[in-house]
């Protein structure tokens, strides 16, 4: 005989299923003056490198494509931005002292510096 709590999680996992899965590309009869958007830095993103909404220049997109506004477990794992990197690879190009840690990323993902030039 079943209990009540096994029959409520096999009743559970189809929605669980449904709703972790991602949304195809705009099936919706909603027009698009009534969508939610936001703008998207891509370089100031934490989550750019495993969004497939990124562009080179600041760009409107729909809220439930964008990583930041993805439930917790749909999100890819944060990692520093490009700004971030750029900031801390001009910090170790003016001579300030960086943690090891630091200057080994750095090594690995801008050894030639900030991908953006300061002005």
């Amino acid at each position: 005989m079943r209990t009540a709590r096994s029959r409520s999680t096999d009743l559970n996992a189809p929605l669980r299923k449904f709703l972790t899965r991602r949304l195809p590309p705009s099936q919706s009869s909603v027009k698009l003056v009534h969508r939610e958007t936001t703008v998207c830095y891509a370089y100031m993103c934490q989550y750019a490198y495993a969004c497939t909404e990124k562009t080179k220049r600041p760009v409107k997109v729909l809220e439930r494509r964008c990583m930041r506004y993805l439930p917790e477990e749909m999100r890819a794992k944060p990692r520093l931005s490009d700004h971030a990197l750029d900031l801390l690879a001009h910090r170790r190009d003016a001579g300030e002292n960086l943690d090891t840690g630091t200057v080994a990323v750095l090594d690995r993902l801008r050894p030639r510096g900030p991908m953006r030039k300061s002005r």
